[in-house]
């Protein structure tokens, strides 16, 4: 009986750690506590053979989930880091297309910068780690920096003339 409800107890103090870990060091850190007191558990009640293949079963299965725990969190900081170096890729777009000056420099740019190649890398990788989410947020705002290029290209021909130095409202009106 006190086996079973030390052994009770354990398995909630593994549902307990796993809530706790919530980056790959506290993983480790929960892990080797629970080490230690399966170590216990098993110099307590070690010496009953039916009770040593409950602690070793629980032992593998431990390692198991924590192993699984951690790669899931190693695969969601890898994946939020390749979100913010495509995020910093996106801001630069901004500066770099205002720039440029005729709609097929402007094409030209989306389908050949090496920035923009990496952003699309970038996707590939995050839905390689299975965060579908986040490669489809990169691309919307890669879709959205396009679109803005195009819109301010648009307005600046159709505002100024000149080279920017005249402003030009209808087609009598220059400033």
């Amino acid at each position: 009986a006190q086996f079973g409800a030390q052994f009770k107890l354990f398995s909630q103090a593994i549902t307990n750690a796993l809530a706790l870990a919530r980056d790959p060091e506290s993983c480790d850190e929960q892990l080797s506590r629970l080490l230690v007191q399966l170590e216990e558990l098993e110099s307590q009640f070690g010496d009953h053979e039916e009770f040593l293949g409950d602690i070793l079963t629980k032992r593998e299965e431990l390692l198991e989930t924590f192993e699984t725990h951690r790669q899931a969190l190693l695969d969601e900081r890898r994946a939020q880091g390749l979100q913010d170096a495509a995020v910093r890729i996106i801001d630069s777009l901004t500066r770099r297309t205002a720039r440029l000056a005729e709609p097929e420099q402007l094409n030209a740019f989306f389908a050949a910068d090496p920035l923009v190649i990496k952003l699309r890398e970038l996707v590939d990788r995050l839905r390689g780690l299975h965060d579908n989410v986040k490669a489809d947020d990169v691309e919307a705002r890669l879709k959205n920096a396009r679109d803005q290029a195009v819109r301010g290209l648009r307005d600046k021909q159709e505002l100024f003339e000149e080279g920017g130095n005249v402003i030009r409202l209808g087609p009598r009106h220059r400033f």
